[in-house]
């Protein structure tokens, strides 16, 4: 099974966005970013009012596509998930090396013990 990651707001609004590149339906950007219809609802229609995407009545469905507004933020928010991305790389690298040393201070702790009792 895999593990569910919590994401921020930032992350599945960069998600949301992103969808939205292709002029798509509202069913792609919910698979697209991962989040059910109630969420994706509520974030539909605060980007629409801020202005980053624009909803297309269709004879099917409604397209929603990205304004100017919507890509340069799309771009930014492209740059915060790298940053986060590569954060969160090095924390799990900083998290494996105290768990080395933690390791090692134990073993070599274990070890002087043992010499001192046979002293």
């Amino acid at each position: 099974m895999s593990k569910r990651v919590k994401r921020s707001s930032l992350e599945i609004l960069f998600s949301i966005l992103n969808a939205c590149n292709e002029n798509v339906t509202k069913t792609r950007i919910m698979y697209a970013s991962g989040i059910n219809l109630i969420e994706l609802n509520r974030y539909l229609k605060f980007l629409e009012e801020e202005g980053y995407i624009t909803k297309e009545k269709t004879e099917k469905n409604p397209k929603y596509s990205l304004t100017e507004k919507g890509k340069d933020a799309l771009e930014r928010l492209r740059k915060y998930v790298e940053v986060l991305k590569e954060y969160e790389k090095e924390k799990k690298n900083v998290s494996d090396l105290i768990k080395l040393i933690k390791t090692k201070k134990k073993a070599k702790t274990s070890t002087d013990m043992k010499r001192n009792q046979s002293l």
